[in-house]
C-alpha cells in the first residue's frame, strides 16, 4: 500500500469520525433541552420552586430576583408546552409554555403564558433560562 492511498484512507476515516461526533453532540444537546424543559415543568407543577428557579441563569451568570416565599399559597394545576423552537446551531431554544394555577385563598384558576429563551452552557452542555422567574398574580 502506497503512502498516498494510506493518507486518503486515514483522511476518510477521520472525516467520518468527526461527523459522527458532531451528530452525537447535536443529538445529546437536543435530548438535554428536552430533559431540562421537562424537569423545569415538573418542578413548577409540584411546587419545587427552588429547583425551577435554579434554571434561571443569564449567560453572564447572574440570577434574576425572585420571591419564592410568596409562592407558598400557590398551587399549579398544569404546565403545558405550546411551542419549542431550537436555533440551527442548537445553542438556543425558544419555549412557549402555559401554566394553570390558583392561589389557595382564592380558588380561581388562572393561566400564565411564558415565552422563555433557553441557552446552553457549552462547557457543561446544561440548559438555562435567560429571563425572570414567572410572576404569578
Amino acid at each position: 500500500m502506497n503512502a498516498s492511498l494510506f493518507s486518503k484512507i486515514v483522511l476518510v476515516i477521520l472525516v467520518v469520525s468527526l461527523s459522527g461526533c458532531n451528530r452525537y453532540t447535536t443529538t445529546k444537546r437536543v435530548n438535554n433541552i428536552e430533559a431540562a424543559v421537562t424537569s423545569y415543568d415538573v418542578a413548577m407543577r409540584w411546587a419545587q420552586y427552588p429547583e425551577a428557579y435554579a434554571y434561571h441563569v443569564s449567560p453572564n451568570g447572574t440570577k434574576p430576583p425572585a420571591d419564592l416565599d410568596s409562592l407558598k399559597e400557590l398551587s399549579v394545576t398544569g404546565v403545558k408546552v405550546i411551542e419549542k423552537i431550537l436555533n440551527p446551531e442548537n445553542t438556543e431554544a425558544y419555549v412557549k409554555t402555559e401554566i394553570s394555577y390558583y392561589f389557595k385563598d382564592e380558588g380561581t384558576i388562572r393561566k400564565l403564558k411564558l415565552k422563555q429563551r433557553w441557552w446552553v452552557k457549552e462547557e457543561t452542555n446544561q440548559w438555562f433560562i435567560d429571563g425572570e422567574f414567572p410572576k404569578f398574580r
